[in-house]
Parts: C-alpha cells; structure tokens; sequence
C-alpha cells in the first residue's frame, strides 16, 4: 500500500472517531414532557455555635430519598423548566444536630405538588392544602431538577470544550436567593456508545435568607446524545454559610445522586388529576402550623421563618429580601373559665412590667371582633425596646374553652409598612386556641 492509499484510509478510519467527539449538549423541553426522578442526598459537616464564649460546633448529619414523576407544563427561557406537576412516592428526610434527632415525610394528602419560577423565587404549594414548613423543605429544598438542562451549553460541544454556566442556573443549583458571583464552569469530558459525560466546576457566592453563601461545587453528569435528555448527576459541594437573621452559621458537604427517566404520562399526573387544580393557586402558598402541644394552629405567609418553639412559646421572624423586618413571639397566658376572658387592664399591667421595654406612646388600643366564640384585645405602643426603637403590638386572644394565647408584634419604625396586617394572619382562617 502507498503512502498516498495508506493516508485515505487513516483519515476515513478517524473521520467517524472525530465526529463522535461532537455533540449537541441541549435539551428542549416542551409541555407534556415526563420524567421519572431519584434523588439521595447525604450531608455531613457541623453547626457553628458558641457556648460561654468559645466555640462549640455541633456536628450535622442528613440523609434524604426523593422519589417522584414530573409533568413540564411549561419552559422557562433560560432553558429549564418554568412550571412543573410532580407527584412523590417518596419523599422523606432525617437528620441529626449534636443530639437532636428529625425525622421528615411528606404525608400523602400533600404529594401532589405544583413548582414554579417566579420573578423572585420557585414557588413551591400542594393540591391539597398549605404545606408545614417542614413539607415545604421537603418538596422545595431538594437539588432542583428544573434546572438541570440549563446547565448545559445548548450548542455542538467537542471533547474538551468549556462552557459558563448561566447565574440564573447557579442560583437555581444552589438554591440561593441571590447570586453575589459565580464561575462554574461546565466541560465536555467524554462522548462512548452514545452517552456524554460532562463536569461542571467552580466556586459560587450567594445569599439565603439574608446570610452569605460560598459554595464549592464538583459535578459530573451523563446526557444521552440519541434523546438528547440529561440521565443523570452526582453533585457534591462544600458549603460556607453564615449566620443570618433566621439561620445559624454551618459548614457541610453535601452529595446528591440522581438519575432521570424519561417516561409516559403516568396517572398521577394525567388530564383527572390536573383538572383537580386550582385556577387560583394563591391560598396554597401559605403555611400551616401547629402548637407543639396542640393547643393552636394557624396559617401564615411563608416569609415568616420559625425561628424557635417549645411547648411553652413560638418565635417567628419576618425576612424582606433577606433583611429583617419583625418578630412575632406567641405564649400560652393563664386558662380562665370556659367563655370567659382576662380584662384588658390586667393585661396592660402585665405589658408594662415586661423587662427592657419602655413604651413612650400608645397608638391603638381597642376590642377586634373574632367569631367563633373567641374574643381578641389589642395594645399597640411605640417605645424602646433594650434601648432601641420600636414598635409593638400586643394582643390577647382567647378561646370558647377559656384557653389564652398572648402574642407580640415587634418591628423597627421604618419597617411597619412592609408588615401585612398582622390580625389577618395570626387570628382569621385557621387560627384556634381549642385543643386539637
């Protein structure tokens, strides 16, 4: 054989090898699309806190299985999903912090879910009623897979190619609030039998509910060039989180596994069931709670974050964009008869006995009508509160069975008008001071 023979077929041997390294790594979802997901999640890593002065981390461990199918009602235009239904088989969690132990599941009257972009956030409710917050870390805090053929480059890659993976996918990945920077890289590993494998590299800064993020993130994923569909990831990071308004300071490593199916329409998510949804899902997006002993319950808005309970009192906090905004404190007050109620003089008293609070003057002070037998009295005072100035409202709610609940509303001046009306969210829909 010649050279000039022996250099033709060298190049027609190596044209097809080339050509494979070549591939579109895009997906272009479309409504009815379906998809069957499996996700694990394990976390390990430690709670930064500090006892008498000193640094007394708490070691963090979690573990999470997530099992569900996934109808794209619609895309969004970064590339990823914009509106999903999604139906969980599973969906459970458990956890340890030092010596606390959780254990999590969704319960089944609330596995069918709606997920959706909005201009701020993904908005996370259930068909069939507000989520606790608990449900709502469940179905709303797992590695989010609308997100995942953002992450491609959505163009013909070679081998070796790198590509910047979009914020709003980083943000999306991460479940942040906010980008602050990013370089997450993304590159073309290897292209056999039909299955890309594919990386994606970097460090990414944010912020989550008020507290700055530094996440390290090492992925690596496998897409199927015939479908053109991602059909799995392992992602791990190292997470940096400090203290916020609502949230303590940790460093964890976290590793979530999944694969991705393809698959037809199932039943769960079929014409019957979406025609069970509402045409106006904006009373599924608030949260239901429950007293720990059982002797309350309400819903709230879900910018409202839990931030301590007992059996004995409840702390909430009010976050706008991260920034605080108020703070709500419930406390059971002394049963009295069964249709009675304290006078609002003894409660007064009370109030101006509390320790580092000095009103300066009264802004309301007056009855609210309640129905169902309850009866709601209601103080507000701007004031100092540990020397700083504030407002707060406090009200004494009391129950049909003499049952007494005492909540305050503390806020900063300028922060008033940010708060919804406190009484429609503490004392209508659900509320209750009857025992469950």
């Amino acid at each position: 054989m010649s050279f000039r023979w022996s250099a033709a077929v060298a190049v027609l041997a190596l044209a097809p090898f080339a050509h494979a390294q070549t591939v579109k790594l895009a997906e272009e979802l479309k409504p009815g699309d379906c998809f069957q997901y499996d996700l694990k999640l394990t976390v390990t890593g430690r709670m930064k806190v500090e006892r008498d002065g000193k640094p007394d981390p708490l070691p963090i461990v979690a573990e999470a299985t997530h099992k569900f199918v996934e109808r794209i009602d619609a895309p969004d235009a970064g590339g990823g999903a914009g509106k999903v239904l999604r139906y969980y088989s599973v969906a459970t969690s458990t956890s340890r912090v030092g010596s606390d132990s959780m254990k999590r599941e969704l319960p089944a009257d609330r596995r069918l879910t709606v997920a959706a972009r909005t201009t701020a956030k993904t908005l996370h409710v259930s068909t069939g009623g507000p989520l606790t917050r608990d449900e709502l870390d469940l179905v709303g805090e797992h590695f989010d897979t609308m997100c995942l053929p953002a992450l491609l480059p959505g163009k013909d890659v070679k081998v070796g190619d790198t590509w910047a993976v979009s914020g709003a996918a980083v943000q999306n990945a991460c479940l942040f609030d906010g980008v602050l920077k990013h370089d997450l890289k993304g590159t073309l590993v290897k292209v056999e039998n039909g299955v890309a494998t594919f990386a994606l590299n970097g460090i990414a800064e944010g912020t989550e509910l008020g507290a700055k993020a530094v996440v390290v993130i090492a992925a690596t994923g496998t897409f199927d060039t015939a479908a053109g569909r991602i059909t799995a990831m392992t992602w791990e990071q190292q997470d940096d989180r400090a203290q916020g308004p609502a949230t303590p300071a940790v460093e964890v490593k976290a590793k979530v596994v999944l694969t991705r199916t393809p698959c037809e329409e199932p039943k769960e998510l079929n014409a019957d069931a979406r025609a069970k949804l509402p045409a106006d899902a904006a009373a599924l997006t608030r949260l239901r709670l429950t007293s720990v002993d059982g002797s309350f319950a309400f819903t709230y808005p879900r910018d409202w974050i839990v931030v301590g309970q007992t059996k004995d009192h409840l702390v909430m906090r009010l976050l706008d964009k991260g920034q605080f905004v108020a703070q709500v404190t419930m406390t059971h007050w002394k049963a009295v008869e069964p249709g009675k109620h304290s006078s609002p003089d003894e409660f007064k008293d009370r109030l101006a006995k509390l320790p580092n609070w000095q009103p300066e003057k009264v802004t309301a002070d007056k009855e609210v009508p309640l129905d169902g037998g309850r009866w709601l009295y209601r103080v507000s005072a701007v004031g100092k509160q540990d020397g700083a100035s504030v407002v707060q409202t406090f009200y004494l709610l009391a129950g049909p069975n003499g049952r007494q609940l005492s909540v305050a509303v503390m806020s900063a001046p300028g922060s008033v008008a940010k708060l919804t009306d406190s009484e429609d969210f503490l004392f209508q829909d659900t509320t209750s001071t009857e025992k469950k």
